[in-house]
């Protein structure tokens, strides 16, 4: 395994294989999916950790279907959907700036600058859009802000929980982002 850099070590909690034991899509109208999401979080020993993000099997949960705490299981044959991927950076300069930024970078057609701060007392960071700039082909609506949160369980260190919440063309510039992904992960490996 690569020593992280030592600016890195309020993230090391971050670093290694996860897999979703619940993840839900939440649409802008009603709509609701269920998918599976595997995040992988790495080291190279820069200042910097690389995030790959895929989500696979899609699925639409319907109306009468409320439970969405129930546990997907991974199957053999998984059907790609979403990918992404990028850099969370901190400051190499100051071991102590709780600053933080995320250059991301998504199949869909959309590029994204977001900065944030950690909480390390809590394991956790928040990051919000700075910049987004899409293709010229990326589907409608466009995407005009995103806010994500990364929460390390208090009670296993295996858990992380995170949020998103997005802002979309369609919707009136005095909305707020509503909550569009929810995912709860667990460590696989280091």
């Amino acid at each position: 395994m690569i020593t992280p850099h030592k600016c890195l070590k309020k993230l090391e909690w971050l670093i290694g294989h996860w897999k979703s034991e619940k993840a839900v899509i939440k649409g802008c109208g009603n709509k609701t999916f269920s998918y599976l999401s595997e995040f992988k979080c790495e080291t190279v020993g820069q200042p910097n950790l690389i995030f790959h993000i895929n989500g696979f099997n899609v699925q639409p949960l319907d109306a009468s279907d409320t439970d969405t705490s129930t546990t997907l299981q991974w199957p053999n044959e998984l059907k790609p959907f979403h990918r992404e991927m990028g850099f969370l950076r901190v400051n190499p300069q100051d071991e102590n700036d709780m600053r933080l930024s995320y250059l991301n970078s998504q199949n869909v057609g959309i590029t994204c600058t977001e900065e944030g701060e950690i909480d390390s007392s809590k394991k956790k960071f928040t990051l919000e859009t700075k910049t987004i700039e899409r293709s010229c082909f990326a589907k409608e609506p466009r995407v005009v802000k995103l806010k994500r949160e990364y929460l390390l369980n208090e009670n296993d260190n295996n858990v992380l929980n995170v949020t998103v919440h997005m802002k979309t063309s369609k919707m009136n510039d005095n909305d707020e982002p509503y909550e569009h992904l929810v995912i709860k992960y667990r460590k696989t490996s280091d």
